[in-house]
């Protein structure tokens, strides 16, 4: 008789392309594994493929596998596409050859070996499994970019950044009027940061104005961006840049490094991306996802925010990014009992044995912590904190 075997499964990427990882989790006769990894250069798909394949290949016996994802691509991918793309010799309908081949092969063989039952379910909806396998796949993809870093692959040194322009549509000639861009270390602020105003040698229009309060008589004085441009360049330079809406503020860039001939033409060319729109809509399906939305969902400050600038969005959308990838998750392992050895859950190690990182928090972060403490006391009750402390 074949042993019934839940199974979640999720996966995350810092970037997209990015720093990635991957969550699984695996539930059979009241017993529970968490699996995770991760990898430098990834995305996303490849990601939900390897928390599922990694999955299955736990598994040591045949089993009834109930597999949860909230990946569209793993579920329908497997059920509906694969045994057309088998058909076509991996092919796709256009006969192009079918992206992420090796994994799809992969989680086809582990498979293979298992009836499994494909559900899907709505990620960042309150299912609590997921939630955890949500937490595991991010906290591997940070671990994953923390340990490029540390391999000397790139520093994981970041930079929030933001621009404001003369108008929204590149496509019409508009230019860039400030750029503000704050550094992180380690996910840290380090205090460096970047901004300039630029004159843009156009008019603004009226409701780039009322948005900045930047007029050309105070640009007037101000460097053009060719003249800031190999500044810029050595600022972001091997970084990973953070920007919320990343397509519209790269577009502008581009444009401006082309036009001044700087020593490179677009972005990409010395840093990667993430983008935190993209980050927030995949955390909050259907949901406002705009930088003051996410600052009061995330209760972060903006009372201070009457105007849109670079460097004080920058400093918020720091807040917000450190917010939405830092999670916490029971990462406690079922024991390896005797009679658990004899479960389809127990073939290979349990946990990963690299040496934890302990980070001391800072005089500054314990302040913040007793203010974050301090808040949630006020909305009546006794923090949780406060209850084990004592």
């Amino acid at each position: 008789m074949s042993l019934l075997v839940e199974a979640f499964t999720d996966g995350a990427c810092l970037g997209n392309p990015g720093p990635g990882g991957w969550g699984a989790l695996l539930r059979y006769g009241g017993r529970e594994r968490e699996l995770s990894g991760g990898d430098a250069a990834t995305t996303n798909n490849r990601m939900e493929l390897m928390g599922a394949i990694q999955a299955l290949e736990a598994l040591t016996r045949d089993c009834v596998v109930d597999l949860y994802t909230d990946s569209r691509y793993v579920e329908q991918g497997f059920r509906e596409w694969v045994p057309r793309w088998k058909a076509n010799g991996w092919k796709t309908s256009d006969r192009k050859p079918v992206k992420n081949q090796d994994l799809w092969e992969r989680l086809s063989a582990a498979a293979a070996r298992h009836d499994v039952r494909w559900h899907w379910v709505r990620g960042h909806d309150g299912h609590v499994e997921n939630e955890r396998v949500d937490v595991l796949a991010r906290n591997a993809a940070l671990a994953a970019a923390a340990q490029g870093g540390r391999d000397g692959s790139m520093s994981h040194r970041q930079v929030v950044l933001d621009t404001e322009t003369t108008g929204l549509e590149v496509s019409k000639g508009h230019r860039v009027i400030e750029i503000g861009c704050i550094e992180l270390i380690e996910r840290r602020p380090t205090g460096r940061h970047f901004h300039k105003y630029l004159n843009p040698e156009r008019e603004i229009d009226a409701g780039a104005a009322e948005v900045t309060g930047l007029t050309l008589d105070f640009l007037a004085d101000k460097p053009l961006f060719a003249a800031i441009a190999e500044e810029f360049i050595a600022f972001v330079r091997d970084a990973e840049l953070i920007i919320h809406n990343a397509a519209f503020d790269v577009g502008f860039l581009d444009q401006e490094l082309a036009r001044c001939g700087a020593s490179i033409q677009r972005v990409t060319d010395c840093s990667r991306v993430t983008d935190t729109l993209a980050m927030a809509r995949e955390r909050y399906p259907g949901k406002r996802n705009s930088l003051d939305a996410l600052c009061s969902r995330l209760e972060i400050d903006n009372a201070h925010r009457k105007l849109h600038g670079a460097l004080l969005d920058a400093e918020l959308l720091a807040e917000v990014f450190l917010a939405m990838t830092t999670g916490q998750g029971d990462l406690t392992l079922a024991a390896g009992s005797a009679d658990a050895r004899s479960s389809p859950l127990s073939a290979g190690r349990m946990c990963d044995d690299s040496p934890l990182i302990v980070r001391r928090a800072t005089e500054d972060e314990c302040a913040d912590h007793a203010r974050a403490l301090a808040r949630l006391d006020a909305r009546g009750g006794q923090a949780l904190w406060h209850r084990i402390a004592t």
